[in-house]
């Protein structure tokens, strides 16, 4: 009959497959990934100055990105408004 060879290796790598998992003996998460280490950073002291500029930077950004924000709702009401009186 065919296919009976190749239902024999898959029943072989099956109970192979199934020998391996039995091999395994991890049993928490710390045996998979490893214990934490501690890690250490080395940032830099930032002067009064240059916290300031920093506190500047991002404000202009905060600023830049409120103003296009507002361009872009208001280009969407006004394309909205436009196509609602196209076609209607």
């Amino acid at each position: 009959m065919g296919g009976e060879g190749s239902m024999m290796h898959a029943i072989k790598s099956f109970k192979y497959n199934r020998s391996l998992l039995k091999k395994r003996k991890l049993k928490s998460k710390e045996d998979v990934f490893g214990v934490k280490s501690v890690t250490q950073l080395n940032l830099k002291k930032s002067s009064p100055k240059d916290m300031e500029r920093i506190r500047e930077k991002i404000a202009r950004r905060k600023f830049q990105d409120r103003l296009t924000s507002l361009w872009a709702v208001l280009c969407m009401l006004v394309l909205v408004l436009v196509f609602y009186l196209w076609f209607s």
